[in-house]
């Protein structure tokens, strides 16, 4: 459902990621709200929860279209520099470890 939710490719499940941090982020503005005693469906609450996952979302979208182009490439120019960069970002661990987090969605604002 998150695939289809965010009309992404589904490469590694990345739309299940952010359709779960949607959720959670809709939780919260809900409970924020209710704390407040204002309309949960009160557009500037609703904006609020719409604004809050817009980055994330967009920039997921982006990575995984890049990536899909990335590996469906076919052109050898391509290929060499993508094993480069998988070498490289595979031996560089701090790296390595902020993109697994940023792929399962456990960096949240």
């Amino acid at each position: 459902m998150g695939d289809a939710a965010h009309t992404i490719h589904p490469l590694a499940g990345q739309g299940v990621n952010l359709g779960l941090a949607d959720v959670a982020s809709l939780i919260d503005v809900i409970v924020d709200a209710l704390n407040d005693k204002k309309d949960i469906g009160d557009i500037k609450v609703l904006r609020r929860y719409e604004r809050w996952r817009r980055a994330d979302n967009r920039s997921m979208l982006v990575a995984m279209d890049s990536l899909k182009r990335l590996f469906g490439s076919d052109l050898l120019i391509v290929k060499e520099l993508r094993n480069v960069g998988l070498n490289i970002t595979n031996q560089l661990t701090p790296l390595k470890n902020i993109i697994m987090q940023q792929a399962m969605g456990i960096t949240r604002k």
